[in-house]
């Protein structure tokens, strides 16, 4: 995968940079090189690469590479190829435990290498979307199982409760929000505006706790939403939903957007009583594709909200 960025961990300088020209010429970009453990979790926390080059023996460090590769992985799910020119028995059991996605002995050539950085990385993708696909259907079934929670116990009262309905959206929203790596998931209500047009009011929100708060506020509340036309059209007169970086936008209607960050977004209408009641958004401060499961996650919460409110 051309352009993914590796880290090499290596005691021996001119090992190390032999390493990071021939990783260059492969189309890689290196975040550095590391001569020990120190360095090696460092630079994992200052630049995040997308794998990490280990060697086994580092002279003179705290940890070794098997070590420092378990004190990375504790932390941050990244591959870890180990590079050695050690074999034996104990050292390829010592290794297991770290979970490293291949094992090089060296010398290797540039071929043997470019082939075991590409096989990482491409199943380290495949399990992130297993993950990921794993995340959004749970966050799924919570969302169907607190819905019907919530309409046993309505009935069973003969009433619905605000504050229990508020917590239950925003926890729904919370779930679909991490599985999907949104920065914030809003619930806006739909209001009236000036000569015709539509605003929006914020009734529910999510903010990811890992995230830059998103949507600014203070004690007189989230800022307004006029709904751009060129997303009304779409998402208000047919009921489609909206996905888009908010760049493509016309300029006079980015002021919200640009007002909270928001990078790119996706919307479905709510409906209630067969109104148009308003719309659920997921928001991300960088610009991103939303997936067709992702949309399925926030459609399915967007039905149960709408189903719940007023």
């Amino acid at each position: 995968m051309k352009n993914s960025s590796v880290l090499v961990v290596e005691d021996e300088v001119i090992v190390a940079e032999d390493l990071r020209v021939r990783l260059n010429a492969m189309g890689y970009t290196v975040t550095g090189t590391a001569g020990s453990s120190e360095e090696a979790i460092a630079s994992v926390n200052a630049r995040c690469p997308d794998l990490i080059l280990m060697d086994i023996v580092l002279e003179g460090s705290a940890m070794d590479g098997i070590e420092t590769a378990r004190a990375i992985l504790s932390q941050r799910d990244i591959p870890v190829i180990f590079v050695t020119a050690f074999a034996d028995d104990p050292t390829l059991e010592r290794a297991k435990t770290a979970g490293p996605f291949a094992y090089i002995l060296k010398p290797f050539n540039e071929r043997e290498l470019y082939s075991a950085i590409e096989l990482a990385l491409h199943r380290h993708q495949a399990e992130m979307e297993i993950k990921k696909r794993d995340a959004i259907l749970f966050a799924t079934c919570f969302a169907i199982e607190w819905f019907l929670r919530h309409k046993k116990e309505s009935r069973k009262a003969k009433l619905n409760h605000p504050q229990t309905i508020e917590s239950g959206i925003v926890e729904i929203l919370g779930q679909v929000g991490l599985a999907i790596d949104a920065s914030a998931l809003v619930v806006f209500k739909k209001t009236p505006g000036p000569d015709g047009t539509f605003g929006a009011d914020i009734q529910y929100v999510w903010e990811s706790p890992g995230s830059p708060q998103v949507l600014p506020h203070s004690s007189e509340g989230y800022p307004a939403l006029t709904i751009p036309a060129s997303i009304r059209e779409d998402l208000l007169a047919t009921g489609n939903s909206y996905v888009g970086n908010t760049l493509m936008l016309p300029e006079w209607e980015r002021g919200f957007f640009e007002t909270c960050n928001i990078s790119s977004m996706a919307m479905l209408p709510l409906f209630n009583d067969n109104m148009l009641w308003g719309f659920i958004a997921i928001f991300s401060g960088i610009p991103r594709i939303w997936s067709d499961s992702e949309m399925e996650a926030l459609r399915v919460a967007g039905n149960i909200v709408g189903a719940v409110v007023e």
